[in-house]
């Protein structure tokens, strides 16, 4: 019989490169709605799910177009990101709004409310995009927010099975009325998180 004590089991260490890997997030730059146009929004989502669509009662975040996003250590540059947006977010006044088309991304399987052509939208998602990439920040998203490319949109539901897409969007733009109301202000968010990390009211 042995008299060797037992090997002692020791956690493997973690690598710096792992630790650093953990502390990078994506955060998103939103254009946030008023209050009235957030519960407009949250209504016409619960029609998504009357039409048969698992959804949670409440979505993570609040209704909201994705303006420009960037993958940012979540130490170093978060709060740099937060203190940009809030900047912006001074010479920028609240810009009026109208969704108007219930629409998808098949591929995504999304469904979403877009907005009518207005210069404002258009204007403040061209500062978001260039203010982060100035900084030193590249999209997280590829060019698909390049101004040239962004397609706005509140998103109602994602990864809707696509044989059951195309009758939820007729189902939802059948008794659909626009929405009118305004962007007010400017939040980021993170990818996979809740809520706001910051938010900004459009104030110039």
């Amino acid at each position: 019989m042995s008299s060797d004590p037992a090997p002692i089991e020791r956690p493997a260490a973690s690598s710096p490169r792992a630790g650093l890997r953990n502390r990078v997030v994506t955060a998103v730059v939103c254009a946030a709605f008023d209050p009235a146009t957030d519960e407009a929004i949250l209504a016409v989502r619960e029609r998504v799910r009357e039409a048969g669509i698992a959804l949670p009662d409440r979505p993570p975040h609040r209704p909201h177009f994705s303006l420009a996003a960037a993958r940012v250590d979540r130490e170093i540059d978060l709060a740099r990101v937060c203190a940009l947006v809030a900047e912006l977010s001074t010479s920028h006044q609240p810009v009026p709004i109208a969704l108007t088309e219930v629409g998808r991304f098949g591929r995504a399987g999304a469904l979403w409310l877009g907005p009518a052509p207005n210069r404002g939208l258009p204007a403040l998602q061209r500062a978001a995009y260039r203010a982060l990439k100035q900084a030193g920040w590249p999209p997280a998203f590829g060019e698909r927010s390049a101004p040239k490319l962004w397609v706005p949109h509140c998103t109602l539901a994602t990864r809707v099975p696509k044989p059951l897409l195309r009758h939820v969007q007729a189902t939802v733009a059948a008794g659909y009325d626009p929405i009118r109301g305004t962007v007010a202000g400017l939040a980021t968010i993170l990818v996979g998180g809740r809520g706001d990390v910051a938010y900004s009211a459009l104030v110039a």
